[in-house]
């Protein structure tokens, strides 16, 4: 009444009966190419879902390997381009202390005296006391008294000497007086520094003819400044009727902050006539 089932070797052999007629039919006819297609398609996603991690690790490797690439590069580029502007920079300070020491070496020597090229090494700590200091010193002949020029116009005085360095008292100072003339008028006077690089023409009459734009020159009375340096160019004139003097503001022509080289000018000693 019941069915007899097959036993494992018939199962096994029909099987591989199956298996053999299989390998057959797809060898010789290919008839399981859409069957082997189905099931690729099939498991397509999971071939992918697979493949994510790996793939996802070796994007963000990639990733920070490049930015730190990038990094180092950036770094490199950087330090690069600091090092050119600091050439670029000096190249430029080079060129213009250059210029002004081509200007000076085209200024003619006045007779009588030798110029002494010398280097303003700073300002000082208070720039309100109108000071530079030089790299010159007793050691190169200069000594009090001496007058400094640049390649514009006078500088001001040398009023301390050491053995390796001097200090310059600049024309804009407040006690420091250079007798001048109106180079337009010959009109002379008196230019005294007023602080902050500005100087003032003093004791000028009312009626004095004096206009904006006029240069002053030295007018070497006081023996201590040879006459013709340019000193100083009117910036402003105003009448006052409180003063009989007029109030003359002036410029100095000078580089007094720019100027870098500069020249003493130093007096040759005479020579006695036998």
């Amino acid at each position: 009444m019941f069915a007899r089932r097959l036993g494992p070797t018939a199962r096994l052999l029909i099987w591989l009966l199956v298996g053999a007629s299989c390998v057959v039919l797809d060898t010789h006819y290919h008839a399981l190419e859409g069957v082997r297609s189905g099931f690729s398609l099939l498991l397509q996603p999971v071939r992918e879902a697979t493949r994510a991690p790996a793939a996802v690790a070796a994007e963000l490797g990639g990733f920070f390997t490049r930015h730190r690439l990038l990094q180092k590069e950036r770094d490199t580029l950087l330090a690069e381009r600091a090092r050119l502007i600091a050439g670029v920079n000096a190249a430029r300070d080079l060129a213009r202390e250059n210029a002004e020491l081509r200007a000076l070496m085209q200024l003619q020597t006045r007779p009588g005296q030798q110029m002494v090229r010398a280097a303003s090494l700073y300002q000082g700590h208070d720039w309100f006391s109108q000071r530079i200091t030089l790299d010159l010193g007793a050691g190169a002949g200069l000594r009090s008294g001496l007058p400094v020029i640049d390649t514009i116009g006078l500088v001001g005085q040398v009023s301390r000497v050491f053995p390796g360095a001097s200090e310059v008292t600049l024309v804009s100072n407040p006690d420091q007086l250079t007798p001048v003339f109106v180079e337009r008028t010959g009109q002379r006077g008196l230019a005294a520094g007023s602080g902050h690089g500005q100087m003032e023409l003093r004791y000028m009459p009312t009626q004095t003819d004096i206009r904006p734009g006029d240069r002053l020159l030295t007018s070497g009375i006081d023996r201590v400044y040879p006459a013709g340096i340019p000193v100083a160019r009117v910036s402003r004139v105003s009448r006052s009727q409180s003063s009989p003097y007029l109030r003359v503001e002036c410029l100095p022509l000078a580089g007094l902050d720019r100027s870098r080289a500069v020249l003493v000018l130093v007096a040759e000693p005479r020579v006695a006539q036998p």
